[in-house]
């Protein structure tokens, strides 16, 4: 019988950030630097007159249109940025991991970037394919149901819907298994999960509102700092902040990406506790007995 319990592994995010909490805020800094590299990138690949009809405070019907146009040809840009966005939580997704399943490799941080990132950035690409699949199955449906598909188009939509959960469900443990295994099997992760949906859910569920809890108290501390640097309009310039204002932006900015990683700690930790709680190894064969001398 698993030994798999839902509420521990979605306590999981926790008790890392309880018993590493220098890790969790020197993840904090690496992945503001992170995303000042890729933002910074973004600006290069986006079409500077883009960026300045973005920035504009009020915009007229013909720039919301321009910006429309520009947007849709800018895609090249936007996968350029997709890369090292995915390389990036990846990156993060397999610290974790390897605080959990293999705490004995140290890397920086606990973070490395090598053939099981590259894994799991490609299994994350995969997922969000396979999300996006379902969602646009899901629209159409939602859709045929609001032009008078009647009650067995939203039936349809339903059950899509539950579908769709049961499938995700069913595909949680897919990045662990990736790490925690060297190579990417739908199938192997699919068959982890076999007979858990409901556990598996509900530590989901718990997950999410853990999550939420820490997100609503972190958010109410950064209302706090906002007010205190004299409000969102006053933050709008931060050269006109007074020393005691500033210091306060800059512990909202610290709190704002140290939520990011909090997120990434607190969904991915439990996926890698159920893992590690599903994956029983198989005994070992007995040894073949000696033949007994004469």
């Amino acid at each position: 019988m698993s030994r798999f319990s839902p509420s521990d592994a979605a306590l999981e995010g926790f008790r890392l950030t309880r018993e590493r909490p220098g890790t969790v805020l020197a993840w904090g800094v690496v992945y503001a630097i992170g995303i000042t590299l890729i933002g910074q990138l973004m600006l290069a690949a986006l079409d500077p007159q883009l960026m300045h009809l973005v920035g504009k405070r009020d915009l007229a019907p013909d720039d919301i249109e321009q910006i429309s146009t520009m947007l849709a040809k800018s895609w090249p840009a936007f996968l350029l940025v997709l890369a090292p966005v995915m390389a990036l939580t990846a990156t993060f997704q397999a610290g974790i991991y390897r605080l959990v399943l293999r705490p004995q490799e140290k890397g920086f941080l606990h973070l490395r970037f090598g053939a099981d990132e590259l894994k799991l950035a490609a299994v994350n690409v995969l997922m969000v394919v396979i999300g996006l699949i379902c969602l646009f199955v899901e629209f159409i449906a939602l859709n045929l149901a609001g032009q008078g598909g009647g009650v067995f188009a939203l039936i349809g939509a339903a059950a899509i819907l539950a579908f769709t959960i049961w499938v995700g469900v069913r595909l949680s443990l897919v990045t662990p298994y990736t790490f925690a295994e060297h190579k990417i099997d739908l199938k192997g992760a699919w068959a982890l999960t076999r007979g858990h949906f409901w556990r598996l859910l509900g530590m989901l569920v718990l997950a999410v509102i853990f999550y939420i809890m820490v997100w609503l108290l972190i958010s109410i501390v950064a209302a706090a700092l906002v007010a205190l640097a004299g409000g969102a309009e006053a933050i709008a310039d931060i050269r006109h902040l007074g020393p005691a204002a500033l210091i306060s932006f800059l512990l909202y900015l610290a709190l704002e990406l140290i939520l990011q990683v909090v997120q990434v700690v607190m969904i991915s930790s439990p996926l890698a506790v159920a893992y590690q709680q599903l994956h029983v190894d198989p005994p070992a064969a007995p040894a073949p007995a000696e033949p007994l001398s004469a």
